[in-house]
């Protein structure tokens, strides 16, 4: 008997402590909800506040135990400064409650993405990044990955798009300056009916481009953390390109090299360009009107030789170099270099 009872003891201080946790572990999660509600809250009052057109019905967290699960009905915002607009119904935030900074942001199967130009619907089976950030640094960026599955894009000026695969990847560096390794995978890019119309009018390329990879590290003046968002993307430095490469049908581009990037976006330095078929990608130059027709003959003469020197005709090796705004591909004078400026 004395044996018993002193297992019936046990047991009843063993059920007391795990109640207690319970309750403690309970109160921290409460805590920690009304925290993330109440700062979701607060920089949605703060965006108005702003200036910005903000919109949303109640924030709602759940969760318990183990989670924090913050969803943002009838949520749409409208920077009137950029002329951006979003509207997500049911967006949501994931963080794990022992593990706040990491935060999983989901987006709704169907939401809306407006420019000054357009409007913009969007589609996919999945849509989300997990986000690793520094809370007490204005939730500055230490990496994410974004998946995106099955996504379509339809315009209200009339194209659409579609990807089926895609994964994108950011990583802080751990030194000075604001540097981040990026790269990006995507697989069955399909674009717009219209581009594909006016880039190969015969028909002659698959409808989908096999595969896009980026990878690179980036220099920008400031880090992505809230700001971004709040004002403004942060400025190009510099771009280290592994590889940009793309696959669609006999054509192949390659690209790497290093650029440096000046205050007003204008690149300087040189790229090292692979391009397989390339005669008919001037040809999807002159359609795009990027290459002038009375140009073309120039070009392919010019490129004809770099192309004969390597021993394969059909397979280019050369430097793009940017200098001075203006875009050299070898010898031969292109115009204007691309600003490298985010919106």
């Amino acid at each position: 008997m004395g044996g018993m009872k002193q297992e019936m003891s046990a047991m009843k201080v063993w059920a007391w402590v795990i109640g207690a946790l319970v309750a403690i572990w309970s109160i921290v999660w409460l805590a920690g909800s009304i925290a993330t509600e109440r700062l979701v809250t607060y920089w949605l009052n703060d965006r108005d506040a702003a200036g910005w057109v903000v919109a949303h019905d109640s924030v709602q967290t759940s969760g318990y135990p183990f989670r924090f699960v913050t969803t943002l009905p009838g949520l749409m915002l409208a920077d009137p400064f950029s002329g951006w607009a979003l509207e997500a119904d049911g967006f949501r935030l994931e963080q794990d409650a022992y593990q706040p900074q990491a935060i999983r942001a989901i987006w709704p199967a169907e939401h809306t993405l407006s420019t000054p130009l357009e409007r913009i619907t969007i589609r996919a089976e999945q849509l989300e990044a997990m986000l690793h950030v520094r809370p007490l640094d204005y939730l500055a960026l230490v990496q994410s990955e974004t998946r995106i599955a099955a996504l379509e894009m339809e315009s209200d000026l009339g194209w659409s798009s579609r990807v089926d695969q895609a994964l994108a990847m950011v990583v802080e560096r751990d030194e000075p300056g604001h540097r981040y390794d990026i790269r990006i995978d995507a697989s069955g890019v399909t674009p717009a009916g219209e581009v594909l119309a006016l880039l190969d009018p015969a028909g002659l390329l698959p409808r989908e481009i096999e595969t896009v990879r980026f990878e690179a590290i980036m220099g920008f003046a400031r880090a992505w953390d809230l700001t971004a968002l709040e004002s403004s993307r942060p400025a190009i430095t510099r771009v280290e390109l592994a590889e940009l490469r793309a696959d669609w049908g006999d054509l192949a581009l390659r690209l790497s090299g290093d650029l440096d990037v000046d205050a007003e976006g204008l690149p300087t330095g040189d790229l090292s360009v692979r391009a397989q078929n390339w005669r008919e990608m001037i040809e999807i130059g002159v359609n795009a009107g990027a290459i002038p027709e009375g140009f073309r003959g120039t070009l392919e003469t010019g490129l004809g030789l770099l192309a004969g020197l390597s021993g394969r005709s059909e397979d280019l090796d050369a430097t793009l170099r940017f200098s001075g705004g203006q875009v050299y591909f070898g010898p031969i004078p292109l115009g204007p270099a691309p600003r490298l400026v985010l919106r």
